[in-house]
């Protein structure tokens, strides 16, 4: 039989590095059982995060791996095979709408029933009636400041353009985090959906943001060692890096709203490996024991309501995932925007990088 490590294995990928981390992901693993692929970040691959699969087929499934969501929505769009996909609930209408998923087969995940119905209720997970993501991972991210670094009373989002703090802050990479930002700055009745009014208004605090920022980081390790030395005090933060640093001594603040977000696994609409293994690699994800293996490792929820049960009670406390009804309600959900304001948005952030040079 041709399985699918040795399809890869002849296969021309168009890339060195992308080729040789599926060659990883092959090995040790049984040519006669495993059929699967998924496109994947980078970390989620642990053995893990799915035992039951590996137990059941004889190893690893292949993996690709991706950066950002839209990466891996381009090279779904442009024809890359896979036979699932690790998305966030902000990019299932996209996908959904061009045709790169096809909605769950919920009968075939033994576990479906287990998930919690916080997560089930997220914009885009249902549509048409039909289940298209199978939640796995959830938590927030948020901004937070060093009170060592930053004196300010009451902070709210605005602290990003207050000139006080200018050379003090810094920026993500993701736009798309820094437009809810500036939303939030902004007064935005919807900041996931802003009116042509506010949108034309928004340039100035993008401006303002740019101008404030010490640098873009895309590594949260440049971000946290620029935190410890005092360079930077206000950022974006990952919220399971928030909580580390508290841990580890690191003064830290952090600012509501919180910015929850919620991914997990979809079927791909032009898979070539066996489905039957991608609902039971999705039921071996939901897997408690996986969910333990996740917090442990990022500190995130699970998909799988039973698996809090299996966590110290005391490592819990603080971290939101006890509570997702009121972890979401405490946020503005990091859900996508309309594609034509996302891109007028786009433009509006790049003009204002451009006005700065």
């Amino acid at each position: 039989m041709l399985t699918r490590c040795r399809i890869i294995k002849g296969s021309d990928l168009g890339g060195i590095g992308l080729v040789a981390s599926l060659l990883m992901s092959c090995q040790g693993a049984d040519d006669n059982e495993v059929d699967l692929l998924l496109l994947e970040w980078n970390g989620y691959q642990q053995v893990e995060y799915h035992p039951e699969y590996n137990a059941k087929y004889g190893g690893q499934p292949a993996y690709s791996f991706f950066a950002e969501e839209e990466d891996a929505l381009q090279r779904m769009r442009n024809g890359y095979q896979v036979d699932l996909v690790h998305l966030c609930a902000g990019q299932i209408a996209a996908a959904r709408d061009g045709g790169l998923i096809k909605p769950l087969d919920v009968d075939r995940i033994p576990r479906w029933g287990d998930i919690t119905p916080t997560l089930l209720d997220v914009k885009d997970v249902q549509a048409d009636g039909k289940y298209w993501i199978a939640p796995w991972d959830w938590g927030y991210s948020t901004v937070a400041y060093n009170p060592e670094t930053i004196e300010v009373e009451n902070a709210t989002f605005d602290i990003f353009i207050d000139p006080r703090f200018k050379g003090k802050t810094a920026l993500t990479s993701d736009i798309r985090a820094n437009f809810l930002i500036a939303g939030i700055i902004a007064g935005w009745a919807d900041p996931l959906d802003p009116t042509e009014a506010e949108m034309e208004a928004v340039s100035e605090i993008f401006t303002k943001m740019l101008e404030n920022a010490r640098f873009i980081w895309s590594d949260g390790t440049q971000l946290e060692q620029a935190w410890v030395a005092g360079d930077v005090g206000l950022s974006f933060v990952f919220g399971s890096a928030s909580r580390r640093m508290k841990e580890e001594g690191i003064p830290i603040m952090v600012v509501e709203p919180l910015m929850p977000f919620m991914c997990g696994l979809s079927i791909s609409a032009n898979g070539a490996g066996s489905e039957d293994q991608a609902y039971d690699y999705i039921n071996a994800m939901l897997d408690p024991l996986s969910g333990v293996a996740l917090f442990d490792e990022y500190g995130y929820g699970h998909g799988n309501a039973n698996t809090l049960a299996l966590i110290d009670p005391d490592r819990v406390v603080g971290t939101g995932i006890d509570d997702p009804v009121g972890t979401f309600a405490r946020g503005v959900f990091t859900a996508a925007l309309p594609p034509a304001k996302k891109a007028r948005l786009f433009q509006l952030w790049f003009e204002a990088q451009a006005g700065l040079d």
